[in-house]
């Protein structure tokens, strides 16, 4: 019902501004992405287009007045734009790689700020951006992606590893690759797609994803890092739950640790009504009193992928959009704020989430 009324409020919207067209031939970048839409845009979007986008097209992280861009909220853009099958933003968004934030030695900088792009990769970033563009060739036939997608991976197996294990960055400017990977940021869906592409073999496909797959649970919780010079695993005292829950969500349907941690977040949410941020390891309560919009959307991304009980899905997706502005008079309809403040990732996460629950029928 939810978004019934909103599509029907965006669509007399979209009437009013296209009775307006008629008169004024030009429009402003964000008012054509509302009205080239195939369907209403989710609330989400539609802060998205009309808040955090610059007049480039780039996602600021942030409401501030000096804009961060990531490759964290580019990839998760295209990520979306995939999935929507919205091939002309994909491809607007695909320009904005080329132009801003691929490097010349084939990785993607993580973060551009005062007009500057970093050196320094992002190994999630990087697999995830590949991720999509082989996705989007495979959609829309176009070979571009493709061998873009193929271009960092190369760069990815040629710069971004130590020890034959994927790490976390590589530093292009003292010419260093991180020592230790995180474990939230091993995607065995990604290097499927190297392996797929010959830029790995299958042994060390295997030898990456038995990071993951081998990572022994200690008190319920998944480990943080493992270190490819001690070859062992790290684990936090106060665990972040956006790593446990990413880092679940790379495992695959059936896994006996994802089963655990799906039961766990299970009994923790309808126990507590809530999920918080973060929890201390040795007891399991919550080491802080704030909730998140991407815990959340993390949340219904693994249990989908898990196979789990909808009902409990449902729960949890009605707990996520509680924390967004859904008043279409409001000044930051559709953003998830705190406040008069908000963060890209809090934004993008909750639109992937629902996208998936959208696809899957679970809502509509």
């Amino acid at each position: 019902m939810r978004h019934i009324l909103t599509g029907i409020i965006l669509c007399c919207l979209f009437i009013s501004l296209s009775a307006g067209c008629i008169v004024a031939e030009s429009k402003s970048k964000k008012q054509t992405a509302a009205d080239t839409a195939n369907e209403p845009l989710q609330p989400a979007e539609y802060f998205v287009y009309h808040h955090l986008m610059n007049d480039q097209w780039l996602i600021r992280t942030d409401l501030s007045d000096q804009p961060v861009y990531l490759s964290e909220s580019l990839g998760l853009w295209m990520e979306f734009l995939a999935a929507k099958r919205d091939r002309s933003h994909f491809q607007e968004q695909y320009q904005h790689l080329n132009e801003s934030f691929l490097l010349n030695n084939g990785l993607i900088s993580w973060k551009i700020q005062d007009g500057q792009a970093s050196r320094t990769n992002a190994l999630i970033d990087d697999l995830r951006i590949m991720q999509s563009l082989d996705q989007a060739a495979a959609l829309w036939g176009n070979s571009q992606y493709e061998q873009t997608a193929r271009k960092i991976g190369a760069a990815i197996k040629s710069y971004n590893m130590n020890n034959g294990i994927f790490t976390d960055f590589y530093d292009s400017s003292s010419r260093a690759a991180a020592k230790d990977i995180t474990l939230s940021y091993i995607m065995p869906d990604a290097l499927s797609v190297l392996k797929k592409y010959g830029t790995i073999d299958e042994e060390t496909e295997q030898r990456n994803t038995n990071i993951l797959d081998l990572a022994p649970l200690k008190n319920g919780f998944l480990p943080k890092m493992y270190s490819t010079e001690k070859k062992e695993y790290s684990y936090d005292s106060e665990v972040n739950l956006i790593d446990q829950l990413y880092t679940a969500w790379h495992l695959q349907p059936g896994d006996t640790k994802a089963a655990a941690m799906a039961d766990w977040i299970k009994q923790e949410f309808q126990t507590n009504g809530k999920l918080y941020g973060r929890y201390w390891a040795n007891t399991k309560k919550p080491a802080v009193q704030y909730e998140s919009p991407s815990v959340y959307a993390l949340a219904i991304l693994f249990l989908m992928k898990q196979h789990e009980d909808r009902s409990v899905v449902k729960a949890i997706y009605e707990k996520m959009t509680s924390f967004e502005i859904l008043d279409p008079s409001a000044a930051y309809y559709g953003g998830y704020m705190s406040g008069s403040n908000t963060h890209s990732f809090d934004n993008l996460l909750p639109l992937l989430a629902e996208r998936k629950l959208f696809d899957e029928n679970v809502i509509q």
